[in-house]
This record gives structure tokens, C-alpha cells and sequence, in this order.
């Protein structure tokens, strides 16, 4: 187990009631089977992450396919990488992307970790075979040089984090948006809608391995619609009129563009 204490940094081990290090500082699991490692110390807010309802759009968009081909690109980028057992989802949300990946990939066993309570208690209870904690990107509660890929999917990361827990020769894969993803939403919601950024081609201490792109468009039902506007971060901005009268669209036809890089670091 990868799991180190959030507060001495010692080893967790696995004990009748949940985790517990040499320093005797004691960590309950859940009965989904995740384990909060996320201190008071390290909270913004009391419940910090996407709250339940983003959570949920982002579980009925992927019951839904929407982003299955980004799923299936990410998978054939992490099953062409040599000698991977283990890998840790940075902000796994709900536990999507590396559960698709553990159908797929034989033989390796993955660690994901949220700030959000509520997704990792989703995830967990979803996909039993993989390790769930609650913690944040900035803290990994992951011990050094125990990860062979590092995964982050539309969520914030920290460089010298991923540097820490990769072995020598890891790999990180960091996915975003590409420029022109979910534009369609972004012209109904917002007068002068504006691009995403480029993903960044470079991380210190690494070299890029491989890179690329996912770009396919979608036709949504209201359902579709409804939940895939909640759990992104247009549920918080845009026009409330034009919001209104995107959300009572029955049918709506969206761009999915994603961009991705591989980097490898050598320690």
C-alpha cells in the first residue's frame, strides 16, 4: 500500500478499523472503503471539492458515453507504457477514467484521491477494486517513488507532488481541455465566450513523450444537456437568461475537444 500519514509522513499499515502509522496517529475507513486523509489543517471550507451535484452530472454524463472516447484514448495511451502496476488518479472524481482504465489494463492497481468527500464516497462505492482516499493535490498522501503513472484529468495538480511519488522513468499524463471544448455552450451562455488555454508541453524535471488530441461532437438529449452544464464550471457563470433558455433546449449538438500529454521523469 502506497498510503503515508497526512501528518508524520510515516507509512500507513492496515489495521481492524482502518490505517494507522508508528506515530499511532489512526485513520477510519469508510464502510464504501475509502479513507479520509485529508487533516483539518488542510481544508479551505468544510466541505472543499465539487459539491453533490456536480459530482452526480459527472456520473450521468459518463453513464452516458459522452466522454467514453476520451476514455478509450487515455487507456490505449496508459497500456502502451512499459511496466505500469501502479497508478494514482489526481482528482478522480468519481472514479470514471480509472475504472475504464482497470477493465482494460490487466495487472495493474490504482490509487485514486480527491479533495471532494462526496466523489470519493461515490467512486469507492462504484469500483471495489481500486483504492480510494480523500486528500488534495497540494499534500499527496503517497509515499515517495511509488507510483509508475500519475494521472490528472481536469483537475489541479501540484509539479513537485508528482515529482515526489513518481519511481524513477514515471510517467505523468495530464489531460485538459482543448481551445475550442464545449464551444457551442460556452457561445449560448456568454456574450464574448473565450478559448481555453493551450495544455502545456513542458514540466520541469521531465521530457514529453507523447501528446495528443480528442475531438468528436456530440448531440445531447435535455437529460444529457442538464447534467453535463452541472458538472462543469458553467453551472457558475453565463447569463441567467441565456441559461434558462440553453437549459430548455430538448435537443443541442456540443463539441468534446480534449488535449493530453505524456511526460516522463527521470529522478
Amino acid at each position: 500500500m502506497v498510503w503515508i500519514c497526512p501528518i508524520c509522513e510515516l507509512g500507513l499499515e492496515k489495521t481492524p478499523q482502518g490505517w494507522s502509522c508508528d506515530n499511532q496517529h489512526s485513520f477510519d475507513q469508510a464502510k464504501e472503503g475509502y479513507v479520509n486523509l485529508l487533516p483539518a489543517h488542510q481544508k479551505r471550507s468544510k466541505n472543499p471539492g465539487d459539491n453533490l451535484e456536480m459530482v452526480l452530472g459527472r456520473r450521468t454524463i459518463h453513464e452516458a458515453h459522452l466522454y467514453q472516447p476520451l476514455a478509450e484514448a487515455l487507456t490505449n495511451v496508459v497500456a502502451g507504457c512499459k511496466h505500469i502496476s501502479t497508478l494514482l488518479d489526481i482528482g478522480s472524481g468519481e472514479g470514471y477514467y480509472g475504472g475504464f482504465i482497470a477493465r482494460s489494463v490487466p495487472g495493474i492497481t490504482i490509487y485514486g484521491i480527491d479533495i471532494a468527500k462526496s466523489a470519493v464516497r461515490l467512486a469507492a462505492k462504484t469500483y471495489r477494486n481500486q483504492r480510494f482516499a480523500v486528500a488534495g493535490a497540494r499534500h499527496l498522501p503517497v509515499a515517495n517513488s511509488s507510483i509508475d503513472l500519475a494521472m490528472c484529468i481536469f483537475s489541479p495538480s501540484t509539479d513537485n507532488e508528482v515529482a515526489r511519488v513518481l519511481k524513477n522513468g514515471g510517467h505523468y499524463l495530464e489531460v485538459g481541455p482543448a481551445p475550442r471544448h464545449l464551444w457551442q455552450l460556452k457561445t449560448a451562455l456568454y456574450d464574448q465566450p473565450r478559448e481555453h488555454s493551450e495544455l502545456r508541453r513542458s514540466v520541469e524535471g521531465s521530457t514529453l513523450a507523447q501528446d495528443g488530441e480528442v475531438c468528436y461532437d456530440k448531440q445531447l438529449n435535455n437529460a444529457q444537456l442538464q447534467a453535463l452544464v452541472a458538472a462543469t464550471p458553467l453551472a457558475f457563470g453565463g447569463h441567467r437568461e441565456k441559461k434558462a433558455e440553453l437549459l430548455e433546449q430538448k435537443e443541442f449538438t456540443v463539441t468534446m475537444a480534449f488535449s493530453w500529454r505524456l511526460f516522463t521523469f527521470s529522478n
